[in-house]
């Protein structure tokens, strides 16, 4: 007897929404374009924007370029679990990321933000498909678009921060989970050929293993990427869990396996916590909010602050790194509105939805939408921080993908003078948008700030740095000492800029204190010294070679005044003449 081959018939395949065939067939190439944008915007002079390169981003790469050569970070902790950097105790998953493109490359601004940028491009087309799945294609580009050019994603999609990873592995997750509810559900259905019901049954199964696996992992991985995951990602998932219940309790030991594969994987970062709990909880523990006297007044007030429309639309959030002009915020500024029709649809069409989906919409999406603020809201920075609520990615920009179909449809059959409602809505709303893109995408992709008058203490401290360290590296002998004048953490720029050797730092590690907040205080290594010679007196003793010979303080300067008995040898100046950078000379 001939055998046939299992395949899903219509009755046991996922469904999506039904639109327009037009909207259907136009999918993919409008996703692509939309790509190319996002692509665009995201790679275009990276190195270059943001100007500031901070240390932050400085440390994140050497560790990186340390673990990809040595297996250590810098301290020379093996595959750590936890990164130590400065006063902080960070999880692992953005140094690993970015360990091949900086070990491959070769270390630089350019080579570390890679990573961070192409997962913000994968973040737009993820989020069109899950937009697409959701509530249907066109609801799924507007979702992907709103995504390219918003300021809050472009922002740190261009930036090398643990949490620049948040908003793709929250997609990641929300897809695969669904991916996973959805063939669950096809299980269920009635296959219509009798002599291949086991077969596909067995095929569906393996479906909804798979899916639910990748869905574990990929709640697992946003668990690693920031602290502040620590505790919402298991708020995403247990919302997940609410959405979904009734379909994932007909398949209750498929629902076991996927919560145990996500707390199995959880396991090292879970043992590691436990292990030194004290050193990485000491951050939070200058930050928390439980500290305060009138905490839970200043929780809730907090926690409201998060929905602020002038502070999302105009003001924009406080405490991050965000390069927006004035009047521009974190979104777009006619995505709340779009929020109140997506609402509208949900409320007429949820049940409907839930039917296509096996998961309830209204409740997954109401639940991340009234707990994305609660680990930045626990951290006493008194205004919203706008790198801890950025697990609020990509919730907007779906629910405004969806409003956008919601009004399409709605003002789709009145007309007034042969153009319908919705084509005026779009015409206006486009007029806003290109004035939103005007005002914020020139700004951001401003000048090089070495090429204007900006005042020296007003521009990056790391414009014009690495030229000078060149400078100084070539004019020092060998018992000549090198000051380099402060910052905040400056020896991780001396680090990143230089590609100091990994091997060479841990075998020899300088002597490292601790101010009371936990702060890693390194005042010099090697013929390096961090300060202003004659105010910081930090003392190296020279090689024995160098006994009675004589010997010259290079000092590089970036607002410093000095006085006669220095000589500049190489200077770096804006625009208006001004010494951004100096490197100046005078005898030991």
């Amino acid at each position: 007897m001939e055998q046939t081959t299992p395949r899903l018939t219509q009755a046991s395949r996922p469904t999506r929404p039904a639109l327009s065939l037009s909207w259907q067939k136009q999918f993919w190439l409008p996703l692509l374009f939309i790509l190319a944008l996002a692509a665009f915007l995201r790679l275009y002079n990276l190195a270059q924007y943001p100007q500031a390169f901070n240390q932050d981003e400085a440390i994140l790469g050497y560790d990186s370029l340390s673990l990809w050569t040595t297996g250590k970070d810098h301290h020379g902790n093996f595959l750590p679990v936890h990164f130590r950097t400065f006063n902080d105790s960070v999880p692992p998953l953005a140094n690993y990321l970015t360990a091949p493109f900086v070990g491959l490359l070769g270390l630089s601004e350019f080579s570390t933000r890679l990573p961070f940028a192409l997962l913000g491009v994968a973040t737009v087309g993820l989020v069109g498909l899950l937009g697409r799945r959701w509530f249907g294609a066109g609801a799924g580009l507007g979702a992907a678009f709103l995504l390219t050019v918003e300021p809050w994603h472009l922002n740190y999609s261009r930036t090398a921060y643990p949490a620049s990873l948040v908003p793709f592995f929250i997609t990641l997750s929300l897809y695969t989970f669904t991916r996973a509810i959805s063939s669950l559900k096809a299980q269920e259905g009635e296959p219509t050929a009798s002599n291949s019901v086991s077969n596909t049954n067995r095929l569906l199964r393996w479906y909804s293993i798979g899916w639910l696996a990748a869905s574990a992992a990929s709640f697992a991985a946003l668990t690693y990427a920031y602290t502040p995951m620590k505790l919402q990602a298991p708020l995403l998932l247990g919302t997940c869990l609410l959405a979904a219940f009734p379909a994932l309790w007909r398949h209750r030991w498929l629902m076991l396996g996927w919560l145990s594969l996500y707390l199995l994987l959880l396991t090292p970062l879970l043992v590691s916590q436990i292990l030194y709990w004290a050193q990485i909880q000491l951050h939070y523990s200058q930050l928390t909010v439980l500290d305060d006297p009138d905490w839970p007044v200043l929780l809730i007030r907090q926690y409201g602050e998060h929905y602020n429309a002038g502070t999302l639309f105009v003001g924009g959030y406080r405490g991050g790194t965000s390069v927006r002009p004035p009047g521009i915020g974190e979104l777009f500024w006619l995505e709340g509105f779009l929020w109140v029709a997506a609402a509208v649809g949900l409320s007429r069409q949820g049940q409907t939805i839930k039917q296509r989906l096996a998961l309830s919409l209204p409740v997954m999406l109401g639940l991340w939408f009234l707990t994305f603020p609660f680990a930045s809201s626990l951290t006493d920075f008194r205004v919203p921080h706008e790198i801890r609520a950025y697990n609020f990615l990509p919730l907007p920009e779906l629910l405004a993908g969806y409003g956008l179909t919601v009004l399409w449809k709605a003002w789709g059959r009145r007309r007034w003078r042969g153009l319908t409602l919705a084509h005026g809505a779009a015409l206006a709303g486009g007029g806003v948008f290109i004035l939103f893109g005007l005002m914020f995408l020139p700004f951001y992709f401003r000048p090089p700030l070495l090429e204007t008058t900006t005042a020296p203490a007003d521009i990056p401290y790391n414009l014009g740095l690495r030229p000078m360290l060149e400078k100084a590296s070539t004019e020092a002998g060998p018992c000549d000492q090198i000051w380099l004048e402060d910052t905040n953490q400056t020896y991780a720029y001396y680090l990143f800029m230089t590609a100091y050797p990994s091997a060479r730092f841990q075998a020899n590690p300088p002597a490292e204190s601790q101010d009371k907040d936990g702060w890693i205080l390194i005042s010099h290594f090697d013929q390096l010294h961090f300060g202003v010679p004659g105010r910081d007196r930090q003392e190296s003793a020279l090689p024995p070679s160098c006994a009675g010979q004589p010997s010259r303080l290079l000092f590089l300067s970036h607002t410093t005044n000095t006085g006669p008995e220095w000589t500049e040898l190489a200077a770096i100046r804006n625009a208006g003449g001004a010494a951004v950078w100096r490197l100046l000379v005078k005898a030991g």
